[in-house]
């Protein structure tokens, strides 16, 4: 593990047998507490030789089934199920977590926009920083789990970047089939801007396999969602092999497999105003379909704007918040491929493939 300078463990010891809770003290002086650590919780849990598994949430704040199933796991997952060991990190951003938003308080730091960090930076920088260079490098796998925060839905999915290795690929595809959500979606690894600089490709330069989830959003949380968050961490746990019992966790549903394979699939506001959608996650869209109307309601006798699709493909993405300005996304879509499982080979449509 590297020397990360300005963070200390608390009550926690990766190497120790057995179960053990703990923080990861970020240093943030502040007018309150001059020599004050940020408590970032985390829980390992180890027994004999194994792998090791990382699981993650909170990286957003104001996304929640991850925060709640890890903190029940973390509570309830005993060393005598355990091959191996399992570290987790329910309330990754923990300023952004405890504040309930989707970037830090502090720094305004979005922390899947900040890997690999900066030891010696702002504080989601050093959190970037130890999460990738003090957890996932000693990780053979990591779960990374959001939803869509308070500002969007959805779909329930587990998530793939493809960094073109076809037996990494081919394992990530495995773990996400053992999550068992309707939805697989799979990203080139350079389709989208932003991809160098997110927790799952920070797992991948670390040497980890990797796969994410979303798994609902609106800021809120169900029953179902949650259900189906605590299923699918206990299939990949025993698909991994630290888990030998999954008694309670039913068989995972047929995940249709989509991918979004180019860098704008979004539908954006071009004015502000209050959003009328037209469809849901989920719903499958033709080019030309309506998408919605914004009325501009402080202009009186202004007609509504109409939104449309210009691609065919599945509604992953769908704004939750009534209120817009221009350059909010309405919506964003992914495609149907022709992608099957063929004994342990899969093949997918998207733009980078594994090689």
């Amino acid at each position: 593990m590297a020397d990360i300078p300005n963070v200390r463990l608390v009550g926690i010891d990766y190497d120790r047998q057995g179960k053990s809770h703990g923080y990861i003290g970020i240093q943030h002086s502040t007018t309150r507490s001059c020599y004050y650590w940020l408590p970032v919780p985390i829980t390992c849990i180890r027994n004999g030789s194994g792998p090791t598994v990382l699981l993650i949430s909170g990286v957003h704040g104001d996304e929640y089934e991850g925060q709640i199933a890890l903190s029940k796991l973390a509570a309830d997952l005993r060393p005598i199920d355990v091959t191996g060991r399992v570290l987790i990190l329910p309330m990754a951003n923990f300023p952004a977590a405890r504040a309930g938003t989707r970037t830090s308080p502090i720094d305004g730091g979005d922390l899947n926009r900040l890997f690999p960090g900066e030891a010696n930076g702002s504080v989601t920088q050093q959190i970037a920083a130890y999460i990738e260079h003090g957890l996932m490098a000693i990780s053979d796998f990591v779960i990374d789990l959001h939803a869509g925060g308070s500002s969007i839905m959805h779909v329930a999915a587990a998530i793939v970047v493809a960094e073109g290795d076809a037996l990494r690929f081919q394992q990530q595809m495995a773990l996400a089939e053992a999550f068992g959500a309707p939805y697989s979606i799979v990203y080139a690894s350079r389709s989208q801007p932003h991809f160098g600089r997110i927790a799952l490709t920070a797992s991948a330069r670390q040497g980890a396999i990797a796969i994410g989830a979303e798994l609902g959003g609106a800021g809120s949380v169900t029953s179902s969602s949650l259900s189906l968050t605590e299923q699918a961490l206990v299939r990949v746990l025993h698909k991994i092999g630290v888990l030998a019992e999954i008694s309670d966790a039913p068989p995972p549903m047929r995940t249709q497999i989509l991918s979004s394979d180019q860098p704008d699939t979004m539908t954006w506001a071009m004015e502000a105003g209050l959003f009328e959608p037209s469809v849901t996650v989920g719903s499958e869209v033709r080019r030309g379909d309506l998408a919605g109307r914004i009325h501009i309601v402080d202009s009186p006798g202004r007609s509504s704007t109409e939104y449309r699709f210009d691609q065919d493909g599945i509604v992953t993405v769908a704004r939750f918040m009534t209120q817009v300005e221009r350059g909010d996304c309405l919506y964003r879509i992914a495609f149907k491929r022709n992608a099957h499982k063929d004994g342990h080979q899969y093949t997918s449509g998207v733009a980078d493939p594994p090689r």
